[in-house]
């Protein structure tokens, strides 16, 4: 009796460790490979969307709109991405907000920045995103862009 009820609870566990890993994929430098789009489902069509690609050879660029906003390194260690890059303090500037209205004046001037991200929910062609750069924390959602 014991060794079936064994059986039956290996079984389950099985069957829900299957169906975990199906709700939710591991991130991983493959999957990241392409160009994201910062937003919902529309966010790879409008016209001022930030994108960002991410290179199999470890490089990024982002855009917004035709503007390139940064370039670097990325590396990826199972849900932590580490970002490397030369942007300006310019493109932090939240146009929604005024708390961060101080970072325009930086316009024309680059620097070298650090951020790190934790990515989870990732689906197919989607993700979310927490990440810190200095003193700021920001999440995002990313869609897929084909």
């Amino acid at each position: 009796m014991r060794k079936r009820i064994s059986g039956v609870l290996a079984a389950l566990a099985c069957a829900v460790g299957v169906a975990s890993t199906a709700w939710s994929l591991e991130p991983t430098e493959d999957y990241l490979a392409g160009t994201w789009g910062v937003g919902g489902a529309d966010a790879c069509g409008a016209a001022t969307t930030e994108h960002i690609t991410f290179a199999p050879d470890g490089t990024f660029t982002t855009v917004s709109g035709d503007k390139p906003t940064a370039a670097g390194f990325w590396h990826l260690v199972e849900d932590n991405l580490d970002l490397h890059m030369v942007t300006s303090p310019a493109f932090f500037d939240d146009p929604a907000s005024a708390a961060d209205d101080a970072l325009s004046g930086f316009a024309g001037q680059y620097d070298y920045f650090y951020a790190k991200a934790l990515l989870f929910d990732a689906e197919q062609d989607s993700f979310r995103a927490v990440a810190t750069l200095g003193n700021m924390l920001r999440g995002a959602n990313y869609r897929r862009c084909p």
